[in-house]
C-alpha cells in the first residue's frame, strides 16, 4: 500500500515539474500561457482562420508530452534487488579423531583462546625482565586547560524601516477613477498594460470593434509609439477585421503640440464629461457572440503586448 502511495506522489511531483517547466518555456518563447483559456481560444481562432503558427510551437508540445510520459515510465517501472552469494573456495581441513566439518564458531573460539594465552605469556615475561622504574603503564595525561567562556555582544545598528522602503505606484489603485468612467459608460475594461515602457491607465472596448486606450502625464510621442505597437499586433493577427483605436492623454507635458489623432484632456473630470456624451451601445442578440470573441481576442493581446 505504501509503495502505491509513493508511486502516486512521485508521479504527481514529476507531472508538476514538467508542467511548470512547460509554462516557463511557452511564456518565454511564444508568450503563450497554457493555463489561460483565452490563449487557447486565440490559438483555435488562428488555426481556424488558416494563419501560420510556428512549427516550434507544435514541436514543443510534443516534446513536453513525451518528456512527461518517459519520466513517468522511468520513475514508476519496477526495480529488482540483486543478491550476490559469496562462496568460499577453501575447504575445511579434515583431522583424525574429529568430525569431518568443524563449525566456524568453534574455530573462532580456539583462535581467540590461543591468542589470549600468547599475549598473557608475553606480558608476564616482559614484566619480570624489566626493572622497576616506578613508572606506571598508563601514560600521564596533560593538564586540562580551563578556558573561560567569553560572551561577545555586538551592537547592531538599527536602520529605520520607513527610510528604506520605496513606494511603488499601483496602477489598479491610481487609475481606478478612469476605469470607473468607462465601466459606468457601458464599456468593458480589459486591463492596464505597459506598452513600450508607457504605463497605460485604461484599455476598454465597446461595440463595433471600438478600443479606448489612454495614459496620464506622458508625452504624446510616447503614446503614439504605444498605439503604433498595438496597431501592429492587430495588423499581424487580423486580416479582415478593423479595430478602431481611440487614444487619449490626460495632462500631457506637450499638450500644446498634440497630434490630431490623440485626444487631450486637462483632468479626469474633463474625460468623464466627454465619455458620458459618447456612451457604449450594448450589442444586440445577433452581435453578442461576435463581441464575446472580440473581447477574448483583446484579452489575449493585452496579456501578450507587455512582452514586446
Amino acid at each position: 500500500m505504501m509503495n502505491k502511495i509513493n508511486n502516486i506522489l512521485i508521479g504527481l511531483l514529476w507531472l508538476l515539474a514538467v508542467t511548470l517547466g512547460s509554462t516557463f518555456w511557452f511564456n518565454t518563447m511564444f508568450g503563450f500561457n497554457i493555463f489561460s483559456i483565452q490563449h487557447w481560444q486565440h490559438l483555435a481562432y488562428v488555426q481556424a482562420t488558416g494563419q501560420t503558427v510556428k512549427p516550434t510551437f507544435y514541436i514543443s508540445v510534443v516534446i513536453a508530452v513525451l518528456l512527461a510520459m518517459f519520466g513517468l515510465y522511468k520513475l514508476l517501472q519496477p526495480r529488482f534487488r540483486k543478491t550476490v552469494l559469496q562462496l568460499s573456495d577453501n575447504p575445511m581441513p579434515e583431522h583424525q579423531g574429529t568430525s569431518p566439518q568443524m563449525p566456524a564458531i568453534q574455530q573462532t573460539q580456539q583462535y581467540e583462546n590461543t591468542a589470549s594465552a600468547s599475549t598473557t605469556s608475553q606480558m608476564s615475561t616482559t614484566d619480570n625482565n624489566s626493572p622497576d622504574t616506578g613508572i606506571t603503564s598508563t601514560a600521564d595525561r596533560p593538564p586540562r586547560l580551563n578556558i573561560p567562556t567569553i560572551t561577545r555582544t555586538e551592537t547592531v545598528p538599527r536602520v529605520p524601516l520607513a527610510a528604506a522602503q520605496i513606494t511603488h505606484k499601483n496602477p489598479e489603485t491610481e487609475y481606478a477613477d478612469i476605469r470607473n468612467i468607462f465601466e459606468s459608460a457601458g464599456y468593458v475594461f480589459k486591463g492596464m498594460p505597459k506598452i513600450k515602457n508607457v504605463q497605460i491607465a485604461t484599455v476598454a472596448i465597446g461595440t463595433g470593434e471600438i478600443l479606448w486606450i489612454g495614459a496620464v502625464d506622458v508625452k504624446n510621442s510616447d503614446m503614439q509609439r504605444a498605439v503604433q505597437t498595438l496597431s501592429g499586433v492587430f495588423t499581424d493577427t487580423l486580416e479582415d477585421i478593423e479595430i478602431h483605436i481611440r487614444a487619449f492623454v490626460i495632462a500631457a507635458p506637450d499638450a500644446a503640440n498634440a497630434p490630431s489623432d490623440i485626444l487631450q484632456f486637462a483632468s479626469v473630470e474633463d474625460l468623464r464629461n466627454y465619455i458620458n456624451d459618447v456612451p457604449n451601445t450594448p450589442p444586440d442578440a445577433d452581435e453578442a457572440d461576435n463581441f464575446d470573441a472580440y473581447s477574448g481576442y483583446i484579452g489575449t493581446v493585452m496579456d501578450y503586448i507587455g512582452k514586446i
